[in-house]
């Protein structure tokens, strides 16, 4: 081989090495399987891709990279640089956020739920303590109201709550705790086997993780008003990968959160207009709790909530400000 030719070859693979070594791949780790849950994650893998060319990609797993409980410790430790999780799975690592997992705050839909999110998220509390796990917010999984299904006979009065074993977290554990059940908090991949073996007589889920994690194919009943609360799920990054980003990384990750939220709410709405067939289709009775049950248990919520600000105000948290943000922004997102 001359020298010339030699010379070609190598030239042609340093551009190669080149190539290689300014594309930039994340690993986010999700869990469960694609679900409306998820769907923002996957659109701005999309969106990220086609905005830097291909240079900047985001590989999603779906439980290949860790368990839900913890991708918070992974982001940590930088074993990938995305993930989602749930407060709720761990609430002493994000005790912040829980303020959105307070039963009863009054969110009405998914777009106050997006707005209060992000309030709270832009708190200098909340990136303090995220930071400490070198974690960066990014956007919020928006959840609507859950609600229970259950096997046997529906149940709808607090006489009927009580003893009931309830797959719950956070703040509606503590709830329906107040109210006698027994709630625990298996994961949503461990429901189904929960409620299928009477481990719990009830999951409360909202709509698609009742599909997703297919609680609703062994139900007799659903409750569609019991609106207790929901859960709040961010994505984050970690800290030191989102530094290290070009500006126009930067720019196409954060450029497409906006469309990522459009899209989950999109789908979302979707999935809302077909759940009276999924119910039809699976012979699930819609149960309508009691409007006495209902102010039962949002009286109970109350000291749920000053209980929440007097232990983390005890904590060196600006508990009743972060609180107080709650409710100033959903009388701002309504022109109130």
């Amino acid at each position: 081989m001359n020298h010339l030719t030699t010379t070609a070859i190598c030239a042609a693979l340093s551009v190669s090495f080149v190539g290689e070594a300014i594309a930039t791949e994340w690993n986010v780790s999700v869990w469960g399987q694609r679900r409306a849950f998820t769907e923002h994650v996957e659109y701005l893998a999309e969106a990220v891709s086609e905005a830097t060319d291909g240079a900047f990609t985001l590989n999603i797993s779906y439980g290949g990279l860790s368990n839900n409980r913890e991708n918070l410790d992974g982001i940590s430790i930088g074993a990938f640089e995305m993930a989602q999780f749930c407060a709720g799975y761990h609430r002493d690592k994000n005790r912040a956020i829980t303020v959105l997992e307070l039963p009863f705050l009054g969110v009405a839909n998914l777009e106050e739920e997006v707005a209060v999110s992000q309030a709270i998220y832009a708190h200098p509390a909340v990136i303090e303590e995220m930071a400490q796990w070198n974690a960066r917010m990014l956007m919020t999984s928006p959840m609507p109201q859950y609600n229970l299904v259950g096997t046997g006979e529906p149940r709808d009065t607090i006489a009927e709550f009580d003893g009931m074993r309830v797959r719950a977290t956070g703040g509606l554990g503590e709830l329906f705790a107040s109210v006698g059940g027994v709630p625990t908090s298996v994961t949503s991949s461990e429901a189904y086997s929960a409620l299928e073996g009477g481990t719990v007589d009830t999951v409360a889920f909202a709509q698609h993780a009742h599909l997703s994690f297919r609680t609703i194919d062994i139900a007799d009943w659903w409750t569609e008003n019991l609106n207790p609360g929901t859960v709040n799920c961010p994505v984050v990054v970690n800290i030191d990968a989102y530094d290290a980003l070009t500006d126009d990384e930067r720019a196409a990750l954060d450029g497409a959160v906006e469309g990522a939220i459009d899209h989950y709410l999109a789908n979302y709405a979707e999935l809302i207009t077909r759940w009276d067939s999924v119910l039809e289709e699976r012979g699930v009775e819609r149960v309508t709790v009691p409007d006495e049950t209902l102010e039962a248990m949002a009286a109970n919520a109350q000291p749920i909530h000053d209980a929440w600000i007097a232990d983390m105000g005890a904590q060196g948290l600006p508990a009743q400000e972060l609180y107080d943000l709650v409710f100033s922004t959903l009388a701002e997102h309504r022109g109130e």
